[in-house]
This record gives C-alpha cells, sequence and structure tokens, in this order.
C-alpha cells in the first residue's frame, strides 16, 4: 500500500476515534463500513471500538467470529480479556477457563481485575493452586479494583485471607502509601471500625499531627500499625523526627512491630546513605525483611565497602534476589577480595555472557579469558522483505501514517514476544529502514542469544550530535548514549512531565539555556527541532560535566535528577564509580545511569572513537568537600525525577 492510501485510511481512522470517544455507535458504525469496504489494514481497531461499546450486547458467536479472523493479533487478546472480564462477573467459570487458554503464554495479560477472576475460577472449580495464587497476587500489593471483591470473599471464606494475613497485607499497603488498598484490607476485617478508616486518611494527611493528638488506637494490631505507619512517613521526611516519635511509642508496638519500623527505618537511613543503616538492618530479623529492604541492607555494606559483610548478606537474601545481575556481580567483586578467585571467576565468566552493565563489567574483570562466542546475525534482504509483507504491519505501518503511534508500539511490542532472535533483528532492521529508530532498538535489545549490536544501538542523525559534540567537547558516544536512554531517537517524543524532543529537555531548563545561548524568539514548540534540542541538550550536559570537573558518572545523575541530588549522593571519601551508581536513591536514576553509561561505552566502539574500558568510563567519584555537604543549591532538572 502507499502512503496515499494510507493517508485515506487515517482520516477516517481519526474521525473513527473520534465517535468512539464520544460513544457515537451510529458515525462509529459509517467509518467500520468504508473501511470494511477499501480492506484497510485499520479496520480491526473500528470493530474493536465497536465491541467495547457493546460489550454487554455481544453473543459468544460474535466474539468468536472477530478472534478467528483476526486470529493471534493483540486486538483478539483484548477482545479476550474483556470477554474474560464479562465472563467473571457473570461467573461462567468453565467458559472463562476454556478462553483463558486461548490467550498465548507469550502475552501478559496485566488486567488486575482478570487475573482476580482466574483466581476466583480456579476456587470454584477446585484447583488446588488457585489458593496459592491467590495470596501471590495480593501479596503483590497493587490496588484492588472492584472485579476483585469476589475473590477477596472467596478467600476469605476458605481461610486463606485469614487475619494474620490481611493485617500484613493492610501494613504493607500502608508502607506503600496505598491509602485506599489499606482500607478495602481493613474493612474486611472484624477487627477494625469507620473510626480506623478515618484515622487512615488523618495519618497520612498529616502524620506529624496526628501522633501529636496521639488519639490512635493500642489495642489494635491495625491502630498501631498507624503509628508505624505515621513513624514511616516521617522517616521518609526527616530521619531524627522519625527516631524521636520512635522513642516515645515504641512502648505501644509489641516485639514484631518494633522490628517492622526498626526495618523502614534502617531502609530510609540506608536511601540517606547513613553508615547507621547497616547496624539498623543488623538488629532486625531477617525473616521480616522486603526485597527492597535486603537490597538496602546490602547496599549499605557496599557503600561502606565492607566486603565481608556484603557476601553475608548477598548469600542470606533471598535466592531470587541473589540471582539478580546486580547481586551476582557484587558478590564476585567481594569473593575476589576475600581471595577466592576461583568461585568468583565461576560467577564471572556467566555473568559475562550477558550483555548489559554488568555483564560488561564481568567481562572487565575476567580479562581476556575465551569465553562463549557472541553469536552475530546480518539479515538478508530478502528476508527484511518477507516480514514487511505481514498483515500486522501493514497495521502497523498504517497507525503509524494516523500518528497513532502509541498503538503502533503496542503492536510492535506484542508482535516482538512472538519471535525468535533472528526474527528479532529481522525486525530490527525492518524499522531501521522504516526510520522507526525506538521500534529498531526494542527489537534488536530483546534478543536473548543472537545478537547484532549495530541494530541494538543505531546512529541516526550523525550530524547533528557529531557538530554539537565537538563544540561543546564532549564525548558523543555519551550524547547518544544520553539520547537512546532519554527518547530511543524520538524527536516527537514528549514525558509525562513535559520533558520533550530527542533529549528529553525540560521547558523550564531549555527556556534558561536558550537565554544563557542568547537564542531570541525561543518558544517550547522548538523543543522537537532537532537541531534546537541537540543544541540545548549539549548545553546542559557540558553545564553538568563542567560541575563535577568532568566526572560523567555524576554528570549523568545530575542530567536525570538535577546537580545538587548528584553532589548529595556522593560520599565523605572517594568512591568507585559503580558502587556510587548502584547506591543512587532513586530506583530510576539509579537505572537510568547504569544503562546510559552501558550505552556509552557500547558507542564509542560503533562510533570510531577512543574505547575505555567500562569501569574507567566510571572513574572515581571525588569525596565532598565540607562546604558540598553543608551547602542546598537551586537545582535545574531536565528529566523526569522519582
Amino acid at each position: 500500500m502507499t502512503k496515499s492510501v494510507f493517508a485515506g485510511d487515517s482520516e477516517v481512522y481519526l474521525q473513527a476515534k473520534q465517535a468512539y470517544q464520544t460513544r457515537n455507535l451510529a458515525q462509529l458504525a459509517e467509518a467500520t463500513d468504508t473501511l470494511k469496504q477499501r480492506r484497510s489494514p485499520l479496520l480491526p481497531y473500528l470493530q474493536y471500538w465497536q465491541m467495547i461499546l457493546t460489550m454487554d450486547q455481544l453473543s459468544y458467536y460474535q466474539v468468536q467470529a472477530f478472534l478467528q479472523e483476526n486470529n493471534e493479533s493483540l486486538l483478539s487478546q483484548r477482545v479476550r480479556e474483556l470477554w474474560l472480564k464479562r465472563l467473571g462477573r457473570v461467573q461462567f467459570w468453565d467458559q472463562f477457563v476454556e478462553m483463558r487458554a486461548q490467550i498465548p503464554m507469550y502475552y501478559n495479560m496485566n488486567d488486575l481485575g482478570n487475573q482476580c477472576y482466574q483466581v476466583q475460577a480456579g476456587i470454584a472449580l477446585d484447583d488446588p493452586n488457585a489458593y496459592e495464587d491467590g495470596k501471590k497476587l495480593l501479596l503483590a500489593g497493587k490496588e484492588l479494583p472492584a472485579d476483585c471483591q469476589g475473590m477477596l470473599e472467596a478467600l476469605q471464606q476458605v481461610g486463606v485471607l485469614d487475619e494474620k494475613l490481611l493485617l500484613t497485607l493492610y501494613r504493607n499497603a500502608l508502607f506503600e502509601n496505598k491509602t485506599g488498598l489499606a482500607k478495602v484490607l481493613a474493612k474486611r476485617s472484624s477487627k477494625t471500625d469507620a473510626g480506623l478508616l478515618k484515622q487512615v486518611d488523618d495519618v497520612a494527611q498529616n502524620p506529624a499531627l496526628a501522633l501529636k493528638k496521639g488519639n490512635l488506637s493500642e489495642r489494635s494490631a491495625y491502630g498501631r500499625a498507624l503509628y508505624m505507619y505515621a513513624m514511616h512517613r516521617q522517616a521518609k521526611a526527616d530521619l531524627a523526627v522519625a527516631r524521636a516519635s520512635y522513642q516515645k511509642y515504641a512502648s505501644v508496638l509489641d516485639a514484631d512491630e518494633k522490628q517492622l519500623i526498626q526495618a523502614y527505618m534502617a531502609l530510609e537511613a540506608a536511601r540517606k546513605h547513613e553508615p547507621e543503616a547497616l547496624q539498623g538492618f543488623a538488629k532486625v530479623n531477617s525473616v521480616l525483611l522486603s526485597a527492597e529492604q535486603w537490597e538496602w541492607y546490602a547496599r549499605s555494606a557496599l557503600r561502606q565497602q565492607d566486603w565481608s559483610q556484603l557476601l553475608k548478606i548477598i548469600n542470606d537474601m533471598p535466592a531470587v534476589l541473589a540471582e539478580e545481575s546486580a547481586w551476582r556481580y557484587w558478590k564476585a567483586r567481594a569473593l575476589i577480595v576475600k581471595g577466592q578467585l576461583a568461585d568468583a571467576n565461576q560467577i564471572l565468566a556467566k555473568l559475562s555472557q550477558e550483555r548489559h552493565f554488568y555483564g560488561w563489567l564481568a567481562a572487565e574483570e575476567l580479562g581476556p579469558v575465551a569465553g562463549e562466542p557472541m553469536v552475530t546475525y546480518q539479515p538478508p534482504d530478502e528476508e527484511v522483505r518477507q516480514f514487511a509483507r505481514q498483515p500486522v504491519i501493514k497495521r502497523i505501518e498504517a497507525l503509524f501514517e494516523a500518528e497513532a503511534r502509541y498503538e503502533a508500539r503496542l503492536e510492535w511490542m506484542y508482535l516482538l514476544d512472538a519471535l525468535d532472535d533472528p526474527t528479532r533483528i529481522v525486525a530490527a532492521q525492518y524499522a531501521l529502514l522504516k526510520g522507526w529508530y525506538d521500534l529498531a532498538v526494542l527489537a534488536a535489545d530483546k534478543t536473548s542469544r543472537t545478537h547484532n549490536f549495530e541494530l541494538r544501538y543505531p546512529t541516526p542523525y550523525r550530524d547533528y550530535l557529531q557538530k554539537a559534540s565537538r563544540n561543546r567537547a564532549i564525548d558523543e558516544a555519551w550524547v547518544y548514549g544520553i539520547i537512546r536512554q532519554e527518547s530511543r531517537f524520538m524527536h516527537y517524543a514528549k514525558s509525562s512531565v513535559g520533558a520533550g524532543g530527542l533529549m528529553q529537555v525540560m521547558p523550564t531548563t531549555a527556556k534558561w539555556i536558550a537565554k544563557k545561548l542568547g537564542l531570541s524568539g525561543y518558544h517550547d514548540g522548538m523543543l522537537h527541532d532537532i537541531d534546537t534540542n541537540v543544541n540545548l541538550g549539549t548545553y546542559y550536559m557540558r553545564y553538568t560535566l563542567d560541575t563535577f570537573n568532568g566526572q560523567e558518572v555524576m554528570a549523568t545523575a545530575a542530567y536525570n535528577a538535577g546537580p545538587s541530588r548528584a553532589r548529595r549522593w556522593a560520599a565523605n571519601t572517594p568512591l568507585e564509580g559503580a558502587i556510587y551508581a548502584e547506591t543512587i536513591p532513586f530506583s530510576e536514576t539509579r537505572n537510568y545511569v547504569k544503562k546510559v553509561l552501558a550505552n556509552a561505552h557500547m558507542y564509542a566502539a560503533r562510533l570510531g572513537l577512543p574505547v575505555l574500558t567500562l569501569k574507567k568510563r566510571l572513574g572515581t567519584i571525588p569525596a565532598r568537600t565540607t562546604a558540598e555537604v553543608e551547602s542546598v543549591t537551586t537545582t535545574i532538572t531536565i528529566s523526569e525525577q522519582e
């Protein structure tokens, strides 16, 4: 199909979308008939919207007809999810299980309501696994929609959701500041009343005032949990105040409750890089530690470079955590310090075959040791042409033509899940040829054993970036690393907080930079102009680099979270760059820094630039000066913050 044909379809698609949003069924039906006559690849979307608006009137046969016609497309799975929810509401459990079995294993059914109905169906049909599945779902701590009430009732009736589990879930919800979920759970307990539910809101609104009033119940474990919640909220803001509150109210808590609040105090101390955090965690019964607390227990030891303690913590933490790449790497490093080189090299050898931040670091630790050769694949042109002929690709092309980029991206991600590594590389090659750089990266990044790093690290806009990098005297590989992480080379990208363009510059930051550069007539619409965006973004990169005396890791952290935070996260003694990155308190910024630096490491070779080891690129973070420790500065942030 040509672009002009898609353009005609696009106009009808957009009219139909407006009709769907305004629930104008007549106009939507007219648009559907038009695209049906044209045999447009966009037709399934209009049919899908019709089905959403008329779901309660649809018959089983109408649903099956759509599913058969659209086979295993993304929309077919969405329709199945809608139909499953309808079946769950009327408790047609046999049909629910039959329909659920039609959804491919690789499709991640994120709809929480349907997950609850699946548990409820299992209980109704005597599936012994349903009880444990329900318990796991509850312990995940997600906000529960109305569709989950039946599951809660069923689990409570069979004794799985007993008072002990209810209290645990209630506490967890409070500590995650999910007060709505906490109240849903509290209502199911025989040991709560309306007064407690109001106190949940009072503590959430003003924990200090709630503690000062002192009218929280001490007799009920639910009431005492509010004391713990209030102290937890205080600890996030000011640990000293929280510790004072703990000393005042510790007498109302039982032994386990004291342990739980001490664990949360230690967590906040660890995030604030207080040395006392390590001792705080050590005083808590490890059975009570959450996954997040275990990780910050390990980071506290790492931050102090207490390698013996770090090794013990990683050995003691739950296996699912210990197997994560970060803790395998740091365990190997601890073993090296302890002189257990054979054990360390065994971990590093396996980790070095993984293509990510810790995989590269592991390979560098091993040095020139022969490992499993990396398999690469360059797809033939004919395979790319065959790939492009698929109906789903025609639909994605049409979605892009209609500027329905979000839907196109979802279709692409669904398609990738069903492909093997070589076909994902074919997909990446096709996307690159189309200029869909973000989709090319998505496809190439998803391979596990067979790779193509030219596609995983594409180099579009080289003229702009090379020129700007030279003008600012900054590393071009670092610029590419930032852009790959920020926007995946989508010059039209806009974040939820307003950051825009290739380098995701915040509007307020852009205006500040434009003034510095003397750009007269600058306005927010210019953020998506490639040349302007790169000019602004690289200026800020130079600014952050100068702020931190050329330290790339700190400058990267500052690009994401602001200079004062990046400075505050330094230690009072020099710190290895990888340790600084691992102990950044914000998970978004922590992952961001690792990914940007790993990107830059890979781009250096791709661009023909001098190649540093990743460890050398990370460098050493200098100790904070006394003035830096005491200073509080106003920051200009350029990207999303946690």
